[in-house]
C-alpha cells in the first residue's frame, strides 16, 4: 500500500491500519523520515532513522501533509508502546507542547547554563543540553523541554552559543581523498576534529547544518545518533525561519 500524506493524513492512515489490525512497517518518506512497526494494528517500534521510541515518534509532526508513505506487510515483534488511540492523543499533545516550548528553545541540542545552581537546575552548572538533562533527570524529552522553558522564563537558565552536537566527530567516507571532490566540507570532515572545532575554525553553523541534513538524508553520512541529530538540525533551521 502506497500513497501521499496530502490525500491520506497520517492520523487517518494509522486509524485505518489499527482498525484492520495490520502488521508491517509503515515508512513515511519526508523530511525527516519516519518509520513505524505495527503488530496487529498497534505500534511496537518506531522513530527517525536510528532514534527510536516515543520521544522520537512524537517529534514528528502528526499533522504533516507533505511526504509519501509505503506500508509493507509482515509480522513484527516488540511491546506495544501505547494503545493506538492513546498513542495518537499523546502524540498530538506532545506536538502542541513542543510548539509552545520552541518559542524560546530552538532545539533540544542547545546548551543552557545555570550560574546560581539552584536545586532544580544544578545540573546546568557548566552547561548542559536539553537532551543531556532529560537523560540525567530520567524523564521524557518533552518534560525536560518544559523545565528548561520555565527556567528561561524565570531567568534561572541562560542559552549558550553552542549545541551538544558540537561534540560529534563525523567522518565522511570521501574525506581527504584527492581528486574526488572540491567540496571543502567533505575534505575536512575526516573525524579528527569535532563539529564544534569546525565551527570555531570558521565554518558557518547554518552551512554545516544544511550539509549534515543533506548528507544524512542521502545516506552519505551514516553514524550512530544521526536520527536525533537530523531532527534537531531541522528544528534549529525552522526556529530561525520563524524568528
Amino acid at each position: 500500500m502506497e500513497g501521499n500524506l496530502k490525500t491520506m493524513p497520517l492520523i487517518s492512515l494509522l486509524e485505518m491500519l489499527h482498525s484492520e489490525r495490520k502488521s508491517g512497517i509503515l515508512q513515511i518518506k519526508s523530511t525527516p523520515p519516519l518509520s513505524l512497526h505495527l503488530q496487529v494494528g498497534e505500534v511496537v517500534d518506531g522513530g527517525i532513522l536510528d532514534w527510536r521510541g516515543l520521544d522520537a515518534i512524537a517529534s514528528y509532526e502528526i499533522h504533516a501533509n507533505k511526504g509519501s508513505f509505503r506500508f509493507s506487510p509482515g509480522l513484527q515483534s516488540g511491546k506495544v508502546i501505547m494503545p493506538m488511540r492513546t498513542l495518537l492523543g499523546e502524540w498530538a499533545r506532545i506536538n502542541d507542547e513542543c510548539h509552545r516550548f520552541f518559542t524560546l528553545i530552538d532545539s533540544p541540542a542547545r546548551v543552557f547554563e545555570s550560574l546560581e545552581g539552584t536545586a532544580t537546575y544544578s545540573i546546568f552548572v557548566g552547561g548542559r543540553s536539553v537532551r543531556t538533562a532529560a537523560k540525567m533527570w530520567g524523564v521524557p524529552l518533552v518534560i525536560a523541554m518544559e523545565r528548561v522553558w520555565a527556567g528561561l522564563q524565570s531567568g534561572e537558565l541562560t542559552p549558550l552559543n553552542r549545541y551538544v552536537w558540537y561534540k560529534l566527530r563525523i567522518r565522511h567516507p570521501r574525506a581527504r581523498r584527492r581528486g574526488e571532490t572540491d567540496e571543502d566540507l567533505i575534505k575536512i570532515m575526516d573525524g579528527e576534529q569535532n563539529l564544534g572545532q569546525l565551527v570555531a575554525a570558521g565554518i558557518n553553523p547554518d552551512r554545516l547544518r544544511r550539509y549534515l541534513i543533506k548528507g544524512i538524508l542521502s545516506g552519505d553520512l551514516v553514524f550512530s545518533g544521526r536520527g536525533w541529530l537530523l531532527r534537531d538540525l531541522l528544528w534549529e533551521l525552522e526556529h530561525q525561519r520563524n524568528q
